[in-house]
Order: structure tokens, then C-alpha cells, then sequence
């Protein structure tokens, strides 16, 4: 739902300017395009949608749906994971698109498999490190998400500032390293578009728990070379430690800032960011986005290529992305000004786009 408030919001937040008007002698104002790049407002809807940053909305449903998962935890109830594997199926197209509803889904899933179906799903090595961290000590995290998240069971940090950052990591850990992230992003699709080769320096700004990190790895090969870029250093150690138990010998890790990329001057092929500009856009104040975008530019090679991939808006209610989102013209604009032209652009699926852009 829009109100008036969150359009005034939204067009104040817009850059450049997106309509100049002129007076007429009947005092109405008319459109005019300035002399500079001027985008049109067609959408009924905000053009920036942050929420919670990271937090997707609680609903009844979901909280319903918990409920029967932490049951199914505690007292090994299949009727429980049954019962929470339909409650997410029917709930899935219309509440979390995308979100952490999938992955606890598969948890209720992998609970309801025969031993050798649940070999089948530990196939994949970082498939196994996600479930290993939530499963391990009888599913001791993914107990506590549950109970975090959609306060179904009791914690005695609750309201603290330890527990919220405890239940963002966890969220976040959640909706990167999804089992189910390719069925509903399309992620092979996503990084056959880079173009990537053997041999590349990739920056994965914002890389999480490194699900793209870990993609980039394979893909550049041991002569090319990964930077995990995130402010969590409790991302990083997971990298870390999923790097060493694997022989993964081509990711350095970085304690960046909001301020600073902190990455090594003109070694870039390519950087990548997932699921961040909108914050960037939305919450930095204008030197803090000047120096970070800055420190950006300053890592790219002259060739180097910036991708940004983030979340449109979808006013199709089939189709719903119920997360933050941001036009991605809005974008498009603003990395004009701070040098950087688009080059190419992708959509594979209607919930998110993939923008190129090189500068000069």
C-alpha cells in the first residue's frame, strides 16, 4: 500500500530531478523536461521501497507456518513438517517471493526425505555447509531464527542490541545461501550474462556468507582472484572457514566500511553488488556515498565493469516481490553522475535486474 507520504518521500528521494514545471498564466503547473536526462513517473507506486533493509514482512500465515517448523524441531513432529511444507506452498506465491520462506521450506522437506533422499540433498558441498551451520546441536539455529524472527518461542537476550544483530545475521545467512535461490533467481542465467573469465579479479561487495563468492571462485579459476567484500565479520569467518575445510585458495577477505570499499587501486575486472545499491541509495548520507562510490571507481581497472543487481518494482500482484526494491532508473541516473555509463542490461526474472556499467 502507497500513501501520500511515501510518494512524497520517494520523489524526494530521486536524483537527478525527475520533472521541471512551468507556470502558466492560470497558475497550473506543466511538465517540462529539462535540458539534462529526466526520467517519467508511470509507476502508481513508491520508486524506493527500503522496509527494514533486510527484514521481510511477519504475517499470520508465516507465523502459522513457524510455529509447525519449530514443533517439528523440538519434538520431532513429521505431522508438524508436513503440515508447514503445505502452509509454505500456498504461502510462498503471495507473502515471501524469493525470501527465507523457501529455505526453511526445505528444511520441513529434508525432515520428511528417506535417509537416501537426504543424501540427495547434501549433494552440493556449500549446500551442506548451510545446512551443517543451521542443523548443528539439533538444529540449535534454526531454532532460534524461528524464534527471532517470528517470536514463537522465548529468549532471554530478547529486545536486545545483540539479539537484533544476532537475528539479521541470521536472516541474512538464510536468504543468501538459500538451497533454493537458483529456482527462483535464476542465478546460472545471472552469471552466464558477466561474462566472466579465468583469470578475472571480481570484488563481491556485500558478499554475505559468499554465495556469489564461492560462484566467482570456481569461475575465475586459480589464477584469478575473489575479494569477499562485507562490514559483518561474521560473514567473513564463515567464508573463511568454508574456504580452508574446501582448499579454496583464491578469496581474500575484507572488513570494508560504509565509506570504503577498501580494495586495492585499478585491480578490478569486475565488481558486483547484490541486493545493495538500494541501501547505499537510501540510507548514506551524500559524502558517505561520494567516498564509497569513489573508492569503487578507484579499484576498477580502465576496462573494469561495475554490475549492480537489485530488486524493480513489480506491480503485476501475480508476480509479487514483497523485500526492498528501487527503480532502476533511479540508479541509472545517479551512477551518470558519478562517472559511469550503462553499457548492457538483463532481466531474467521480473523481480530483478542485472546493470552493467563502465566509466567513462
Amino acid at each position: 500500500m502507497t500513501s501520500r507520504l511515501s510518494r512524497r518521500v520517494a520523489l524526494f528521494l530521486l536524483t537527478p530531478l525527475l520533472l521541471l514545471f512551468t507556470r502558466k498564466a492560470s497558475g497550473r503547473e506543466e511538465p517540462q523536461a529539462p535540458e539534462e536526462d529526466w526520467i517519467k513517473v508511470t509507476s502508481r507506486v513508491s520508486l524506493v521501497h527500503l522496509g527494514s533493509i533486510d527484514s521481510f514482512d511477519k504475517t499470520a500465515a508465516g507465523i502459522a507456518a513457524a510455529k509447525l517448523m519449530l514443533d517439528a524441531l523440538e519434538n520431532n513432529n513429521l505431522e508438524s513438517a508436513k503440515e508447514a511444507v503445505l502452509t509454505y506452498e500456498k504461502i510462498i506465491p503471495n507473502e515471501n517471493f524469493g525470501g527465507e520462506y523457501t529455505a526453511i521450506q526445505w528444511f520441513g522437506e529434508y525432515l520428511l526425505a528417506s535417509p537416501q533422499q537426504q543424501e540427495a540433498f547434501l549433494e552440493e558441498p556449500l549446500v551442506a555447509e548451510f545446512f551443517n551451520f543451521f542443523a548443528e546441536d539439533n538444529f540449535a539455529s534454526l531454532k532460534e531464527y524461528l524464534k527471532r524472527k517470528y517470536g514463537v518461542g522465548e529468549l532471554e537476550d530478547e529486545g536486545s542490541k545483540a539479539a537484533i544483530e544476532r537475528e539479521r545475521f541470521l536472516e541474512d545467512f538464510i536468504l543468501f545461501n538459500n538451497p533454493r535461490r537458483e529456482e527462483w533467481e535464476k542465478t546460472s542465467k545471472m552469471l552466464d550474462s558477466l561474462k566472466i573469465e579465468p583469470g578475472d579479479t571480481i570484488a563481491d561487495i556485500g558478499s554475505g556468507p559468499g554465495y556469489y563468492s564461492f560462484k566467482f571462485s570456481k569461475l575465475v579459476g586459480p589464477k584469478g582472484k575473489v575479494f569477499a567484500v562485507d562490514t559483518v565479520e561474521n560473514h567473513l569467518n564463515y567464508i573463511k572457514g568454508v574456504s580452508e575445510k574446501y582448499g579454496v585458495n583464491n578469496i581474500e577477505l575484507v572488513n570494508n566500511t560504509t565509506d570504503n570499499a577498501k580494495l586495492p587501486p585499478e585491480e578490478m575486472d569486475l565488481i558486483y553488488m547484490c541486493s545493495l545499491y538500494h541501501i547505499i541509495y537510501s540510507t548514506s548520507l551524500e559524502p558517505v556515498k561520494d567516498r564509497f562510490v569513489e573508492s569503487m571507481k578507484q579499484a576498477l581497472k580502465k576496462d573494469g565493469r561495475l554490475i549492480i543487481v537489485d530488486n524493480g518494482i513489480v506491480e503485476d500482484q501475480t508476480l509479487p516481490y514483497h523485500g526492498p526494491y528501487i527503480a532502476k532508473e533511479l540508479i541509472i541516473s545517479q551512477l551518470k553522475y558519478y562517472g559511469f555509463r550503462l553499457i548492457d542490461q538483463y532481466a531474467f526474472i521480473p523481480q530483478r535486474y542485472i546493470l552493467v556499467f563502465q566509466l567513462g
